[in-house]
């Protein structure tokens, strides 16, 4: 392991450790998965989640997809769902994020408690 990296975290610990670190924020419905998605989720094929961690050059790049609450403010979701995203892993992994990309897939009314 080269100085400044963390062991390497399995896709679904990542998605995991994301959505306990997002999932109370105000807005958040729930991560986006798209049809292919869920499917390969059941066939356990090979896929992109809706949460990735990569690297780049500047180090490493959360990406988060996700439902939020119509009527939300998206932007103020979006910021609060990158600080807590990267904060989390960040803590957890010992590695800074480097960068956040949050995509709002699709909005949806918050079920019925």
């Amino acid at each position: 392991m080269q100085p400044g990296q963390g062991p390497s975290i399995s896709p679904d610990v990542v998605t995991s450790a994301v959505w306990d670190a997002v999932k109370q924020l105000p807005g958040v419905q729930d991560l986006y998965r798209n049809p292919l998605q869920s499917l390969g989720e059941k066939v356990h094929l090979e896929r992109h989640g809706p949460v990735r961690l990569d690297t780049d050059e500047d180090g490493q790049v959360l990406e988060i997809h996700l439902v939020a609450v119509a009527g939300s403010d998206l932007v103020a979701v979006g910021e609060a769902v990158a600080g807590a995203g990267a904060s989390y892993l960040t803590r957890t992994t010992g590695n800074p994020v480097s960068r956040v990309e949050v995509y709002i897939d699709d909005v949806a009314d918050r079920p019925p408690s």
